[in-house]
């Protein structure tokens, strides 16, 4: 099996970095920037039939979205704040972070200028997407490419040589065939461009019915459905949250922002109404953002069930929920990827939060193949947050090990992959384990949770935490995942993909499973004491099974936060050390808490 993780790792790291850094090329004395993301490995699908040209009238939306500056300093600077006691977690502010490391407004302007000159019509500018409209004619002589519409003749899309969406084809779609370039001084921050081809509609359903649900459920009486309902105080009081409180430790100080599904909405009534039936002794705040008012995609259980379980389990923190519906301009360019990366915009720019709560993801691979663009954009605001403080924890996914082992009464169109941003180096991947209840709801035992989805990267290589991990058999061969877990399913007498675990949805009790409630209560676990640690996995995987924590300021014991988990299979098997369920383990929130603060240097 490994030799086939290392066929699969491989495939895209040198590519990925030509993307990153694009191609400069001298014609006479005129530098040309080419644009490598208006080309991905697939910008044509492989087995496409070429049509004819797209008609040179018709109009386009299409945003440029912008890359951050000196990159190399950003680099460095990350290393310092996370390897160095020098400048060991000296964290920036957001707007610093901007006047360092953002396009000048000079350069933007040049930038819109040029384009217009050719006859597009700017839109706006959102972050680091300016949006345009323009005729095929304009930005084919704008970006000297060429727009072709082709024929898809098979009904399964592919990427890195294994079948990726199901029942997806035939299909005709349009895309360039020429890659994008513009001058140097006016393309050299230009990470990509999107808008130019139109895979993304037949894909993007997908996405949203299989990548972004939820499973819930009534609680009516069948062979999936828990007796016993598993309380968020009985957890709380298992893992030893309870500890944590009784310390002082609840969250206040802290913010977690919430990273919506876009076009959705929540009832904030909803969630207030989970925290009065479970008692929970809340003084933080609750507040949803909404850019747009594009809420076709309904009400979102999803992040009901975020802001629930994370304001539950850290009721001192501030709890905010961030939505994109419909708001960055003109019609779906990627689907709503776009508003989905402005959510993660808008929070590390303007909310600043301590943690960052993520349940709604994208497969890594579809990403890599057709939109690196729009993983180097999100990927950017992922540095962002690193160097600002941010805690960003993702859900590792439903879906068993890469996506290929998903529950028997759960349909997924998405396979031969893991998810992003969870594989990203500075994201926490989350994954699950499932509790064993009694007949009267307290906790008996606790395993892996069978769909927990674990997996390799085909994008990041291993990083530095990986190669020098205090926790037993570590992959050190690529970015693999997840680095924590906890709580996705449980309940009395039932099967691992069985529903025993509440939330109010409606006004009416519901019942769920998935890695989508692990990472809201893991990132009110690192919002107890009300401080900033970072990217955690500089210190996860720098705090041992026994308690010894190596940290740049040096070595110390701490307390046996880690609890390895020995059982459950995705299919590959969970035992003891790292391994694919549950990396390297779940925790004992009080010892973690206080591992983190001694690795942080906050604690003697």
């Amino acid at each position: 099996m490994e030799s086939l993780i290392m066929q699969k790792v491989s495939i895209l790291f040198i590519l990925i970095l030509l993307i990153i850094s694009g191609i400069v090329s001298i014609a006479g004395q005129q530098q040309y920037y080419y644009i490598q993301t208006t080309s991905p490995q697939y910008s044509i699908l492989p087995g496409s039939v070429f049509v004819q040209p797209l008609n040179q009238s018709e109009e386009l939306y299409i945003a440029v979205l912008l890359n951050f500056t000196n990159i190399s300093s950003l680099e460095n600077y990350l290393n310092q704040i996370y390897l160095l006691p020098s400048n060991f977690h000296h964290w920036l502010t957001p707007s610093q972070f901007r006047e360092y490391y953002y396009p000048s407004q000079s350069y933007v302007n040049s930038l819109i200028n040029y384009l217009e000159s050719y006859g597009l019509q700017f839109k706006g500018q959102y972050g680091l997407a300016l949006v345009f409209k323009g005729t095929v004619g304009e930005i084919e002589k704008a970006f000297s490419t060429y727009i072709n519409v082709y024929y898809y003749p098979f009904k399964d899309l592919y990427w890195f040589g294994q079948v990726g969406i199901v029942d997806i084809g035939p299909f005709y779609y349009y895309s360039n065939n020429v890659t994008a370039s513009l001058p140097y001084n006016i393309g050299k921050y230009v990470l990509g461009i999107v808008g130019i081809d139109s895979v993304d509609p037949k894909v993007i359903s997908v996405l949203k019915d299989s990548a972004w649900h939820l499973n819930i459920t009534r609680a009516e009486q069948n062979g999936l459905i828990s007796k016993i309902v598993i309380s968020p105080i009985t957890i709380q009081e298992y893992f030893n949250f309870t500890k944590a409180y009784g310390v002082g430790w609840t969250g206040k100080g802290s913010d977690i922002a919430i990273e919506g599904v876009p076009e959705c909405y929540v009832n904030v009534s909803d969630i207030y109404y989970f925290w009065k039936l479970y008692n929970i002794p809340r003084t933080g705040s609750l507040s949803v953002i909404t850019f747009g008012n594009d809420t076709s995609g309904g009400q979102s259980a999803e992040n009901e069930l975020d802001a629930e379980w994370s304001g539950a389990f850290a009721p001192g923190a501030n709890i905010t929920i961030v939505f994109s519906d419909g708001y960055v301009g003109g019609p779906a360019l990627v689907g709503n990827l776009l508003n989905y990366w402005y959510e993660y915009y808008y929070m590390v720019n303007y909310l600043d939060p301590n943690v960052i709560s993520v349940s709604v993801t994208v497969p890594e691979s579809f990403l890599a193949a057709y939109y690196p663009a729009m993983l180097y954009l999100i990927h950017n605001m992922m540095l962002q947050a690193a160097a600002e403080g941010i805690s960003v924890l993702a859900a590792s996914g439903d879906w068993g090990y890469e996506s290929d082992h998903p529950p028997p009464n759960f349909h997924i169109g998405i396979y031969n992959t893991i998810w992003y941003p969870e594989s990203d180096p500075y994201v926490t991947s989350v994954g699950g384990i499932f509790l064993n209840a009694s007949s009267n709801g307290s906790i008996v035992s606790f395993s892996g949770w069978d769909y927990s989805t674990g997996g390799v990267s085909v994008v990041f290589p291993a990083q530095y935490y990986e190669l020098t991990s205090l926790i037993p058999d570590t992959p050190t061969f690529a970015r693999t995942y997840p680095d924590i877990a906890f709580v996705s399913a449980g309940g009395y007498n039932i099967p691992e993909f069985g529903f025993g675990l509440p939330l109010i949805f409606q006004g009416k009790l519901y019942l769920w499973y998935g890695t989508s409630g692990a990472a809201p209560i893991t990132a009110a676990m690192i919002s107890l004491p009300g401080v900033r640690f970072g990217a955690l996995n500089f210190a996860l995987y720098h705090i041992s099974y026994s308690g010894i924590i190596i940290s740049p300021l040096g070595k110390f014991q701490g307390l046996s936060a880690w609890i390895p988990i020995t059982s459950g299979a995705n299919p590959l098997p969970a035992h003891y050390g790292w391994n694919f369920v549950t990396g390297p383990g779940t925790y004992n929130a009080y010892a973690m808490v206080y591992d983190l603060l001694l690795y942080s240097g906050l604690t003697s």
